[in-house]
């Protein structure tokens, strides 16, 4: 397998969330309370954690040595907050969408829930 194939786990979250970011997606007020107005906060979460992981994952896969740095992950944390805040911006000028700051709060939890779960599950990956 070429080696830039070993990246596609991470692609494959980075167009996915952008295109569940930018289409029109259904008004379903089912309740009007606080949960079901921020139920789409865990999702932002979600899929943060999902860019993360797949990323740490991937760049995990795409090293030889099967070993990541801290500044690998450093540059992965950044590239994913800029590309969580980039989206946000572009939403701004959408029809359909709005900026909020509390989406990206929810981004960035979601960061740093994928950071833990891969430390957790892949404790080895981590150059001494």
């Amino acid at each position: 397998m070429p080696k830039w194939l070993r990246l596609w786990p991470f692609v494959a979250v980075i167009v996915a969330i952008f295109w569940l970011s930018v289409i029109k997606t259904p008004g379903l007020k089912l309740y009007e309370n606080w949960f079901w107005d921020n139920i789409d906060k865990f999702g932002h979460a979600l899929a943060y954690a999902a860019l993360y992981f797949s990323g740490a994952y991937s760049l995990q896969n795409f090293s030889d040595k099967k070993q990541l740095t801290l500044s690998n992950l450093k540059v992965l944390f950044a590239f994913s907050f800029l590309y969580g805040f980039l989206i946000e911006i572009l939403q701004h000028f959408l029809p359909h969408r709005s900026f909020d700051p509390f989406d990206m709060l929810a981004n960035t939890l979601g960061l740093i829930i994928g950071a833990v779960i891969f430390a957790r599950l892949f404790p080895k990956a981590f150059l001494s």
